[in-house]
């Protein structure tokens, strides 16, 4: 039997943390499209949170719950609160639609994360 596969459920962390950091690496490339020029710490910072969040990912597809809940744990949460950071602290500048998506898809994310791995079998 596959082991990706749990009580007739597919293990879905890893796809969906891999996806979310190329997500966040994907908000530093518009953020330069954007504007035109190239922004450096935005590029830097989405690419570095990133490829931490796909490291996480490839840990929980190695069976490294652990290590991967703590290594997505902490740069979902780098990245959740400084775009929260941004978003009220520089509304007029910073309050846009990447930003917002990247909000949400951060919460999305720490849902994931937080979510019991396995479903108990039903009672006979």
């Amino acid at each position: 039997m596959n082991r990706y596969i749990q009580n007739n459920r597919m293990n879905y962390r890893w796809l969906l943390t891999i996806l979310y950091g190329l997500y966040v690496i994907w908000t530093g490339l518009l953020r330069t499209i954007q504007a035109g020029e190239f922004k450096p710490n935005a590029f830097w910072f989405c690419l570095v949170t990133g490829l931490i969040a796909i490291v996480a990912g490839f840990l929980y597809r190695a069976d490294k719950n652990w290590a991967a809940t703590i290594v997505a744990s902490l740069a979902v949460t780098v990245v959740l609160l400084f775009y929260l950071n941004c978003f009220i602290t520089q509304p007029d500048k910073d309050a846009t639609y990447r930003v917002g998506l990247v909000i949400i898809a951060s919460i999305a994310q720490l849902c994931v994360i937080t979510l019991p791995k396995r479903v108990a079998p039903p009672p006979n």
